[in-house]
C-alpha cells in the first residue's frame, strides 16, 4: 500500500470551531478562555453534544490545575529522546509548541475513557450545559477537507492507524510547514511505536492520578438520557487514546535543545 495515495482509515467527522451552536459552542468558547484553538478531542466529541458538555465538565477543573499539567509535562519528557527533530528549525519550534497540548489531550482521553468505562470513583458530572458564545479562536486551523496537501493527511491517517487528524497537522499545514514535519517524523512511525504503545499505558495509569472532580460517567450519561451514546464516544476515545500518544512521541525530541 503507499500511504501517500490510499487512505484507509476514512477520517472522522469533527464539528469544526466555525460551525458550533448553541452548547457546542459555549463549550468552545470556555475552552478558548485558556487555549488558541479549540483541540480535535472536543471537535470530534462534539458529535455528541450531550456528552461533550460531561466531558467538559470533567476536563475543565483539571485542564486548570497545576497538579495536572505536572503529571502531563512528565508524559511528554518520557518521549524526548524516542525521535529524531526535523532539521528545519520553523518546523521544530512549531512542533515544540505543541508538546504541552498534546500531553494534556493524551491525559485527558485517557482520563474520560477510564471514566466512561467506570474505572474512576468520582461523583457524575452534572450535565449543566453552558451557554451559547461567540467562538473566536486566535489561531484557527482549516477543516481537514480544506486541507492544501490531502495526499498528506491520508499518509498521516494510513501510518498512524487513526482516523483522526490532530489539530498539531492541521495547524502545521495552515502555516505551510506539514509537508516538511511529516517528511521528517513520516518515517520514523515504526520504529517509534513501542514508545508509543508504552506512552498510551503510562497515560492510563496516570489519569488514576488525577484529581477529578466529577467524571463523564456511566451514571452521568444514564442521568442526561445518553447510553445509548456511550459506544459511540468510546470509540472516538479510543481512537484519540491511540493516536495522541503516537503523534506526542513523534514530536517529543522538539524538547530536547532546552534540557
Amino acid at each position: 500500500m503507499d500511504p501517500e495515495s490510499t487512505d484507509s482509515f476514512v477520517a472522522y467527522p469533527m464539528v469544526e470551531e466555525h460551525e458550533a451552536t448553541g452548547v457546542v459552542a459555549g463549550v468552545y468558547a470556555e475552552l478558548l478562555t485558556t487555549t488558541p484553538f479549540v483541540p480535535s478531542l472536543f471537535t470530534s466529541l462534539a458529535l455528541c453534544p450531550g456528552y461533550l458538555v460531561l466531558a467538559h465538565e470533567q476536563a475543565g477543573p483539571a485542564l486548570r490545575d497545576d497538579a495536572f499539567a505536572a503529571l502531563a509535562g512528565q508524559l511528554a519528557d518520557s518521549v524526548r529522546d524516542a525521535a529524531a527533530p526535523p532539521a528545519d528549525p520553523a518546523v521544530r519550534q512549531a512542533l515544540a509548541g505543541f508538546l504541552a497540548p498534546l500531553s494534556r489531550m493524551t491525559l485527558l482521553s485517557a482520563g474520560l475513557r477510564r471514566a466512561l468505562a467506570g474505572d474512576l470513583d468520582v461523583p457524575p458530572a452534572p450535565g449543566r450545559p453552558p451557554a451559547a458564545r461567540p467562538v473566536r479562536p486566535e489561531q484557527p486551523a482549516p477543516a481537514p477537507q480544506q486541507a492544501p496537501a490531502p495526499g498528506v493527511y491520508g499518509g498521516i491517517r494510513a501510518a498512524l492507524q487513526t482516523p483522526i487528524i490532530n489539530s498539531v497537522w492541521r495547524a502545521l499545514a495552515r502555516d505551510g510547514q506539514l509537508t516538511a514535519a511529516w517528511a521528517a517524523l513520516g518515517p520514523q512511525v515504526a520504529g517509534t511505536r513501542p514508545a508509543a504503545d508504552a506512552l498510551q499505558q503510562r497515560a492510563w495509569d496516570t489519569a488514576g492520578q488525577v484529581p477529578w472532580q466529577v467524571g463523564a460517567t456511566p451514571a452521568a450519561l444514564e442521568a442526561a438520557g445518553l447510553t445509548d451514546a456511550a459506544p459511540g464516544m468510546a470509540r472516538v476515545l479510543d481512537a484519540s487514546l491511540t493516536t495522541l500518544p503516537r503523534v506526542l512521541t513523534l514530536a517529543g525530541g522538539c524538547a530536547a535543545d532546552d534540557r
